[in-house]
């Protein structure tokens, strides 16, 4: 099916704002990281065997990469702008994907989908600063594409090119940026669930292979190993919770307003909305969390406008209820969930861990009748896309005025 010219020309103002970002330098993230790791991570660029220094804690492969941009191009501006093109890519991958799970729904409405990955702030800092961003998503679709092809084809009882390609592909996203190394757990457990023994065995030989390379370079650079654990689960638990649920609230909120008769609620739903607001009243007596160091939308927001955390804490259980909701439709989900929520248990934690991540489990991984229902409406695409634009310019907003600084 052809795509209509709306959605050429919704995807081109959408690149054009991208160039105007790069020009005015404009850190709608809000400075998460990405302009200090541009600057502090150049050297590795102009050499990326340079990991004796006390540069990075993360894999190079991002950095070999952008080090061969450079060394074709030979300009810092141009790497910025070549990795700009490079980004632009990227919704295109997203709209592929999601034609091989979706294939029964309009390709038009998946395209204006695949487009909410511009108005996201972290995706399009990641683009105008060479991220490690930008390529761990670009080979995390790949890997859920060749995942939905080996899916499929459910050539579970050999090994099968689809599954090599697969865990080539998401080994490389977790060399790139080693927060997705939990979706890499997860494949593993999909893959144990599955495959017969032989198979899996085989599998797990490949990966033990790839991950080779990775074991050598830490004997070299343990500090690779280095990690922002923070043992104190329940201001992670909180404030996980918080950032996921911004991206559940709009999600559910219209399909309950529009299809209402969809979602449906059992007696024991009750029992868990006050098991969580336990949970959240528990963890909120021991919350020390620091706002001005990440923490999500929603801590933010509840500073800013009310001078407490009393809409963070809300937020919080929201996240809680909304991911429960989905829990409830398959023992898959809740492993993936229970694994998203204490994986980052950290001192700080930022929404770009979670953006677009989460978009991407929610849409391939999560079993759930919701999301084909959501795609099916282009009316309720762009209401969630409208929801992400005002986030967007909020975030612009507080580049030039610095409000939560």
């Amino acid at each position: 099916m052809q795509i209509t010219n709306l959605n050429k020309i919704l995807y081109l103002i959408l690149s054009i704002s991208l160039f105007i970002s790069l020009y005015f330098n404009i850190d709608s993230a809000g400075s998460g990281g990405y302009i200090t790791d541009f600057k502090s991570t150049w050297p590795l660029v102009e050499n990326p065997f340079s990991f004796n220094t006390n540069l990075e804690i993360k894999f190079p492969l991002h950095y070999y990469i952008a080090s061969l941009i450079y060394f074709f191009l030979g300009d810092k501006e141009l790497l910025r702008l070549a990795y700009l093109i490079i980004a632009l890519f990227v919704p295109y991958f997203f709209f592929i994907c999601l034609k091989k799970k979706f294939n029964n729904i309009n390709d038009n409405n998946l395209f204006l989908f695949s487009l909410i990955l511009f108005l996201f702030p972290s995706f399009r800092s990641a683009a105008i600063w060479p991220n490690t961003q930008i390529t761990g998503i670009i080979f995390f679709l790949i890997s859920i594409y060749f995942f939905l092809e080996w899916e499929a084809k459910k050539k579970f009882n050999n090994f099968s090119k689809e599954l090599f390609l697969l865990i080539f592909f998401i080994s490389l996203t977790v060399y790139t940026r080693q927060l997705y190394a939990i979706i890499f757990f997860y494949f593993v457990v999909i893959f144990f669930l599955k495959l017969n023994i032989k198979t899996f065995l085989q599998s797990c030989a490949l990966i033990f292979l790839f991950a080779l390379p990775g074991l050598i370079f830490v004997l070299f650079w343990p500090k690779i190993l280095t990690v922002t654990f923070a043992f104190k689960i329940y201001n992670s638990l909180l404030v996980n919770s918080s950032i996921i649920s911004f991206y559940l609230i709009p999600f559910f909120s219209i399909i309950y307003f529009f299809e209402r008769r969809s979602i449906t609620f059992e007696k024991k739903d009750i029992i868990f909305f006050l098991f969580f607001s336990l949970l959240v009243y528990f963890c909120s007596t021991y919350f020390d969390y620091n706002h001005l160091m990440g923490g999500g939308f929603f801590i933010k927001l509840s500073y800013l406008f009310f001078g407490s955390l009393l809409l963070f804490f809300a937020t919080a259980l929201i996240g809680f209820c909304s991911l429960y909701y989905l829990c409830k439709k398959s023992y898959l989900n809740s492993f993936l969930i229970i694994i998203i929520l204490f994986a980052f248990s950290a001192y700080v934690v930022f929404m770009k861990y979670f953006e677009p991540m989460f978009i991407f489990l929610l849409f391939f991984f999560i079993k759930t009748k919701f999301t084909s229902l959501f795609l099916q409406n282009r009316k309720y695409i762009y209401l969630y896309h409208s929801y992400f634009l005002i986030y967007l310019c909020s975030a612009v907003t507080n580049h030039f005025l610095l409000l939560t600084k």
